[in-house]
């Protein structure tokens, strides 16, 4: 199994995701969990790796598996809230595209992430 963590930064009623070329998803900030590291560790290192910001961890939003092809994955999703920096993409052979989902928008979207899929139904009560 493959552990992974994220951040779903919430402003303004939006979450931001980005759009993962080789994968052709959009996606919240984070990545894996590896050398021993927190959940939560690897969510705020991930960010800041991927889109320059220092984000606060609220509270956890969602942790469960998902398969994806023949991987299974177990995913930890937290609320976060911009510290410092403005989002920008910092690793733009992974990532094409940051932007700003409305509840509207993720209904509207066919390219969400096995993740984002699997907390869609809170997700867009949170952004109400």
């Amino acid at each position: 199994m493959i552990e992974l963590a994220g951040a779903l930064i919430v402003e303004e009623a939006k979450v931001l995701l980005l759009y993962n070329s080789d994968e052709k998803l959009w996606e919240v900030p984070g990545g894996k969990i590896e050398g021993g590291v927190s959940p939560t560790q690897a969510a705020v290192r991930e960010t800041a790796e991927e889109i320059g910001v220092s984000v606060e961890l609220e509270k956890p939003f969602y942790s469960g598996e998902f398969q994806s092809g023949d991987n299974l994955f177990e995913w930890h999703g937290y609320l976060a809230s911009i510290n410092e920096g403005r989002p920008e993409i910092n690793e733009s052979e992974k990532f094409d595209e940051l932007k700003w989902f409305s509840k509207e928008d993720l209904e509207n979207c066919n390219g969400l992430a096995p993740n984002i899929r699997m907390i869609e139904h809170g997700l867009k009560r949170l952004l109400n």
